[in-house]
């Protein structure tokens, strides 16, 4: 009976810690210290089982919150994830105007959308839109010349459709050579888009660089750019300011090239064999602030990251360390996006 409930005990406790952790919340040293000596003046500790758990404790709380944001199956080695607001370098406040995409960078572009979001079927492509990125189906569909663009029933989506050959023919022109990994080509291949329209595809180039469009397009998609506000004592003001960026696809092969092509973040894949990349380091905010300047994106993501860029330059200021910038910060993140997340601000 002793031994059970000492089991018990023993459980609820890492439980407890290990969600703790999990949403990211700080759970003083002292607390551990204090409830270890109390239960030490009293008795001695005789029993193994206590000396794992406040092992299992002990390690716990060396892990980062990061780290233990989401259960996974198989992690990369995490790269330089150091989130030091310290000799940061600093950025324009001036957002460069967006460029007029030649035909080269359209297709680079529309590459990493259609790897992003986009399916090759039987003389067909359909390309998945979120609702707030509409306008970006519409150009889409005003660049290309052909297709439709229609509303996905009880979802917060538009799909765009291109069935026409001549359409698929400029697409298949435009995007030729630009693929990153099979999972596009080889539903090209399968319904014989060579030989349907005349045209030698070829092969993934399975390298990512960021000059060009491609990780834009990509971003588009399936990106993610973060901007969330946790309660933290380990700060002042009582509140921790993250910038994280996030990629979740089927395919592991663009994923992993951009996290080797950052050289930061993490790589994992979650329990359902989803791959994610993500990093919330402000130097990869940096690099990627520097790129995105550059290759610009559209609509609804376009505003997620002007929101993201802003934020940045707070943070390089040290504003996220006073009480006024918190707030500032919170009023940046909150108008209007759901791609940032507050707790109990």
């Amino acid at each position: 009976m002793v031994y059970a409930m000492m089991s018990i005990g023993v459980l609820g406790f890492v439980v407890w810690s290990h969600h703790m952790y999990t949403v990211g919340l700080d759970v003083d040293k002292l607390v551990f210290t204090v409830k270890i000596l109390l239960y030490a003046g009293n008795s001695c500790i005789n029993s193994p089982l206590v000396f794992i758990a406040l092992g299992t404790i002990y390690l716990f709380k060396r892990q980062s919150a990061g780290n233990l944001s989401f259960r996974t199956y198989a992690t990369a080695v995490t790269k330089n994830t150091y989130i030091s607001y310290k000799n940061l370098q600093p950025i324009s406040d001036h957002v460069p105007n967006k460029n007029i995409l030649t035909d080269n960078d359209f297709g680079y572009f529309l590459a990493g959308l259609i790897e992003g979001d986009g399916w090759f079927g039987y003389k067909q492509l359909y390309i998945i839109f979120a609702q707030e990125d509409i306008s970006l189906a519409y150009y889409i569909k005003k660049r290309i010349g052909y297709g439709n663009v229609y509303k996905i029933k009880d979802k917060k989506a538009v799909r765009y459709i291109c069935k026409n050959k001549a359409g698929l023919l400029i697409i298949l022109s435009l995007i030729n050579g630009k693929l990153l990994s099979n999972y596009k080509y080889d539903q090209l291949i399968k319904h014989n888009y060579n030989e349907h329209f005349n045209i030698c595809i070829f092969p993934p180039l399975k390298k990512l660089t960021l000059d060009n469009y491609w990780l834009a397009g990509f971003t588009q998609a399936d990106g993610c750019f973060h901007i969330s506000v946790v309660k933290s004592k380990r700060h002042n003001t009582g509140y921790s300011v993250r910038l994280e960026y996030s990629i979740k696809q089927n395919d592991k092969l663009p994923l992993e090239l951009l996290y080797k092509e950052l050289n930061k973040g993490n790589l994992s894949q979650y329990h359902t064999n989803i791959w994610c990349y993500k990093s919330s380091g402000f130097k990869t905010a940096f690099s990627l602030i520097n790129y995105f300047d550059r290759y610009t994106l559209f609509a609804g993501k376009y505003t997620s990251y002007l929101k993201f860029r802003k934020v940045y330059i707070k943070i390089t200021e040290g504003k996220h360390l006073e009480e006024k910038g918190v707030k500032k910060i919170i009023s940046i993140t909150t108008k209007g996006s759901s791609e940032t997340s507050t707790q109990e601000v």
